[in-house]
């Protein structure tokens, strides 16, 4: 997993040399993540579902200018949600699964509506997604981890400032390039390449200024992305047994409120 951490490092290294003409802002934001991830066979049928309720927190550093900012991000979630899907014998099955999340990346925004009904953002963000499925009731779990690249290109729409406070819609289309997924065996491990495809995310809120260099948001969010059917890897490792693996095609389809406090420097 060597190239998660130098994508990390490449991204930090991007952001530092960037000053700003302008203020800086530092925000820290608590979110409630409504994770639902399905995964389907074949013939688009259901195979399992996770779903819940877990944590999560984004920080993000804004340098920012008259017509434009730069801004980097950190995203992340974790916690434990529902798996009800079926065995490998296609046996019903419940338990739970730990979901462990994290986006890293900078996306670049515009002050100024110049030839565009909304403010242009554009976006480039690393994912990295730890998936165990818990064993329970005698049946094995699994430990999996996934990652890609994701662009992202949208239109933020601000409305009229009403006092100290004003709402604001952001629509946006996003691509994820280069998905892998590593399966951890009991003595090795197998890599996936997943299918790539498009996807979207919808962001609604409202912004209050408080003195003091201060202000405070709230807003709430869906996003929904899909991976396309794996290659096919042969193991002699699977639990005492051999066989070809593949991993299904899959959508996930999450959703979540957002409460921010954003700090000038």
């Amino acid at each position: 997993m060597r190239r998660q951490y130098v994508s990390l490092a490449l991204m930090l290294f991007i952001i530092q040399p960037i000053k700003s003409a302008g203020a800086n802002t530092f925000e820290i934001t608590p979110t409630v993540y409504y994770f639902n991830y399905q995964e389907f066979d074949q013939n688009n049928a259901l195979l399992n579902i996770e779903e819940g309720f877990i944590p999560g927190v984004k920080l993000s550093y804004a340098s920012v200018a008259k017509l434009d900012s730069l801004k980097f991000n950190a995203s992340f979630y974790g916690g434990s949600v529902d798996y009800d899907g079926r065995t490998q014998l296609g046996l019903p099955h419940e338990t739970e699964t730990n979901e462990q999340l994290a986006r890293i990346g900078i996306s670049y925004s515009q002050h100024e509506e110049t030839y565009y009904p909304g403010l242009l953002f554009v976006g480039l963000h690393y994912w990295y997604w730890d998936r165990d499925i818990l064993t329970r009731n005698g049946v094995q779990g699994l430990h999996e981890q996934y990652s890609w690249y994701e662009t992202e290109v949208g239109l933020k729409f601000n409305s009229k400032q009403t006092g100290q406070s004003r709402y604001w819609l952001e629509v946006s289309a996003m691509y994820n390039f280069k998905p892998e997924m590593t399966l951890f065996l009991p003595s090795s491990e197998v890599d996936f390449s997943l299918g790539s495809k498009l996807g979207y995310r919808f962001r609604a809120g409202k912004t209050w200024t408080r003195k003091g260099g201060i202000s405070t948001a709230i807003s709430i969010f869906t996003e929904y992305w899909e991976f396309g059917r794996s290659n096919t890897v042969f193991t002699t490792d699977f639990f005492g047994s051999s066989g070809f693996l593949t991993e299904p095609d899959s959508q996930s389809f999450h959703s979540g409120i957002e409460f921010s406090f954003i700090f000038n420097l």
